[in-house]
C-alpha cells in the first residue's frame, strides 16, 4: 500500500467518526450539569450518530497529494440509531417509569421489523 493509499484508506475510514466521542463528553457535560448524566451522555451520542450520518466528506490535500474521498449520500442506519438514542435519552428524562417497558419494546420491534425488511430487500 502507498503512502497515498493509506492516506486515502486513514481518511475514508475516520473521516466522519470524531463526532462520536465528541457528542459523548459534550453530553456528559451537559448531562453533569442538568443532574441526568446518561440521559445526556444518549442524546449527545445520538445528535453524534446524526452529524455523522448527515456530513459530507471534505477533500483535503496534503502537500503535492490530494486525498478525493467520493461524495456518499447520508448513512441511514447510522441515523436511524442516533433518532432512536435521543428519544431514548429525551425519554429517560420525561417518560414516566412505568412506561418504560413499552417504550423499549416498541423500539426493539420497529428495529426488528426494519432489519427483517432490509434483510429481504437486498
Amino acid at each position: 500500500m502507498t503512502i497515498d493509499e493509506e492516506k486515502e484508506y486513514r481518511h475514508r475510514r475516520h473521516g466522519r467518526y470524531f463526532l462520536i466521542p465528541a457528542g459523548v463528553l459534550i453530553g456528559l457535560g451537559v448531562g453533569l450539569l442538568m443532574g441526568y448524566p446518561g440521559s445526556g451522555v444518549l442524546i449527545g451520542l445520538g445528535l453524534a450518530f446524526l452529524g455523522s450520518a448527515f456530513m459530507t466528506p471534505v477533500m483535503r490535500s496534503s502537500g503535492d497529494a490530494a486525498i478525493t474521498v467520493p461524495a456518499r449520500g447520508p448513512r441511514w442506519t447510522l441515523a436511524l440509531i442516533g433518532i432512536i438514542l435521543i428519544v431514548i435519552g429525551i425519554s429517560i428524562i420525561w417518560a414516566p417509569v412505568h412506561h418504560w417497558p413499552y417504550i423499549a419494546a416498541a423500539l426493539l420491534i420497529l428495529f426488528g421489523i426494519w432489519f427483517l425488511i432490509r434483510g429481504f430487500v437486498k
